[in-house]
């Protein structure tokens, strides 16, 4: 799982650090035109298909202003087991995600982005969700 925290990170830092080479300075006017911007589908058909041999699949999508990343195993695992390393490799990422959320604001016209990580299980039962917006304080 640790390996799942790490390349999320690294995702979502790409589609960050990718959208900051764009000259406008707010050339999405939302997270839905984002997400389907050719940076981030490229970024994500490359992530997917790195973890594809682990099992592992990779979507993003739009929820309003949220940006969801949503990592469904393809192998059924303990979730109670599963949840508690989770929880502490969240924690110890929380002000990375929420920089990269600061950094979405730098790039989407919209007043509170945030980003959703979503564990999902081979059944399709949601392992942990977790979101992350640019207030530390404010995370759920």
């Amino acid at each position: 799982m640790k390996k799942l925290l790490a390349s999320l990170l690294a995702f979502c830092l790409l589609c960050s650090c990718a959208a900051c080479s764009q000259e406008d300075p707010k050339p999405y006017a939302s997270v839905e035109e984002f997400v389907a911007s050719d940076i981030v589908q490229q970024q994500l058909s490359d992530a997917s298909a790195q973890y594809q041999d682990e099992g592992l699949t990779i979507t993003a999508s739009a929820d309003g202003d949220k940006l969801v990343f949503t990592y469904a195993v393809s192998t059924q695992i303990d979730a109670a087991s599963t949840i508690p390393a989770l929880e502490m490799e969240l924690d110890a990422k929380a002000s990375s995600f929420t920089g990269v959320v600061e950094k979405m604001k730098e790039q989407i016209a919209t007043e509170n982005p945030s980003i959703v990580l979503r564990y999902v299980n081979a059944d399709g039962s949601e392992i942990l969700s977790r979101e992350f917006t640019g207030s530390p304080e404010s995370e759920s």
